[in-house]
């Protein structure tokens, strides 16, 4: 097992060092200098929605969400669905990053509050892969969660620096193949499988134990409502998610690329649904539950490639946030005018190792995140909902092609965000959870929407034609 995963890992480390030798400027690592195909785009897009917190964590939620934990992808497919109509607007006025395109609608003040902002909620998705990828080589090695994390940031950061979007491009459609039939090959298993009087021909075939599709007493319409909101809108306004479509050779190639990898997404979240309902018959398992499954069902030569699948699930998202996280950072000190290129400071003297030092700060800072908190479902959700309370609408409402002053749109972006983290401390804090019985136990599902009204009703507010916007 270890020496798979060792030559897996060889075989990443050859394609990130030819990756390195294709860097000759800043463009090539940021977005493969606007070159990629259709066929890199849906399959980097695909590998890196697919990351450690959509499936490792999905399932692990098994035992409270049953066959509702597919509405974690289903949403997100929902949610690239809604960007294919925006997807040409958005890549004209996108250039690496998405604070680029605020900066395109809004003006310099909106970019730089986005600059901040969406690199420190980034982060802490950055972190849900680590403890994702901890509780994998938890469940294949002898080793304590501390060591299995800091071995993980180190593999992902190490790479991301290597090539940069060129190496990632280039291993994440391997990765998202091995991801997509490593769960077919799965769930094949576990639907054939009777082992422990476990009948496994459907969803509603496994047991009383597991909590129902679409919906169950963990799980109520209203749960969905603020997943829509939460996490499927990062996928129609996420950094990560144009970090991907400004790689693309065009317009169309992005639309092209967004439609395959949302069409991929739904099959992915049944089959991803029915482990996590299947899961709920393993009680205890060490590590990561879906590796408890496929010990449980799969024939032993079968296990590495589980193995290979959940280390890809890592490593394909990981490496995609860091390096969106760091895009931002970078090109906020990346000169963009005359006046600017005057100024002889470091991001512009070196660019390339600016950018391949700020990847490793931003790797040490997740993994800390990491080693604080091991939940990765309620990791990535506090991260996604201060991001999609703070960007959403004014994403949204810049490629419907309206425009606000931009002092609206910071505040805006600040308020939204700020709401959106009291309600999730407000949900997550033992400590402030009886305030959230105010309102007849619905405080924090008020705060939710009322962080996205906030935002959209600033933004109406400061509403501008485009010929009166300062940049």
């Amino acid at each position: 097992m270890t020496a798979v995963l060792l030559a897996y890992l060889a075989v990443l480390a050859v394609i990130a060092f030819k990756s390195t030798r294709s860097v000759k400027e800043i463009a090539d690592f940021f977005v493969a200098k606007k070159g990629a195909s259709s066929r890199a785009v849906s399959g980097s897009l695909v590998a890196s929605i697919l990351g450690g917190s959509a499936i490792i964590g999905a399932v692990d939620a098994g035992p409270r969400l049953g066959g509702a934990a597919a509405w974690f992808m289903l949403t997100g497919a929902l949610g690239l669905l809604a960007l294919i109509p925006l997807s040409k607007r958005a890549y004209t006025l996108g250039k690496y990053s998405l604070p680029d395109l605020i900066e395109n609608m809004y003006g310099k003040g909106p970019r730089a509050v986005a600059a901040i902002v969406i690199p420190l909620a980034w982060t802490g998705i950055i972190a849900a892969q680590i403890i994702a990828a901890a509780k994998l080589l938890q469940s294949f090695a002898p080793v304590n969660y501390e060591s299995a994390a800091a071995i993980v940031a180190a593999v992902f950061t190490l790479y991301t620096m290597a090539g940069g979007q060129h190496s990632i491009l280039r291993t994440d459609f391997l990765q998202a193949v091995i991801i997509v039939v490593g769960l077919a090959v799965l769930a094949v298993f576990c639907l054939a499988s009777t082992k422990n009087g476990i009948p496994a021909q459907n969803i509603a075939q496994i047991g009383e134990q597991a909590p129902a599709f679409p919906f169950n007493a963990n799980f109520s319409p209203i749960d969905l409502l603020l997943l829509l909101l939460t996490y499927g809108t990062t996928f129609t306004a996420g950094p990560d998610i144009f970090s991907r479509l400004f790689c693309a050779k065009d317009a169309r190639t992005a639309k092209k690329s967004i439609s395959i990898a949302a069409t991929v997404l739904v099959p992915v979240a049944i089959v991803i649904g029915y482990l996590a309902a299947f899961g709920v018959t393993i009680e205890n398992p060490q590590g990561a539950r879906i590796t408890a499954i496929a010990q449980q069902v799969l024939p032993p030569p079968l296990i590495p490639l589980i193995a290979v699948m959940l280390l890809s699930v890592v490593l394909s998202s990981a490496d995609t946030l860091l390096l969106s996280s760091s895009v931002i950072i970078c090109s906020q000190f990346i000169a963009r005018d005359e006046s600017a290129l005057a100024r002889l400071n470091f991001f512009e003297r070196h660019p390339l190792f600016a950018a391949r030092l700020v990847t490793t700060i931003n790797g040490g800072a997740a993994l800390c995140i990491a080693l604080n908190f091991t939940d990765i479902i309620s990791t990535l959700l506090l991260a996604l909902a201060v991001y999609a309370g703070a960007f959403t609408i004014p994403v949204l409402w810049g490629l419907f092609g309206f425009r606000s002053k931009p002092g609206f749109v910071a505040a805006a972006i600040i308020a939204g965000g700020a709401i959106a983290l009291v309600a999730k401390l407000l949900e997550n804090t033992e400590s402030l959870q009886a305030l959230s019985l105010l309102a007849g136990g619905h405080l924090v599902d008020i705060l939710t929407v009322a962080a996205f009204a906030v935002n959209g009703l600033l933004l109406a507010i400061g509403k501008t034609s485009t010929n009166q916007l300062k940049k």
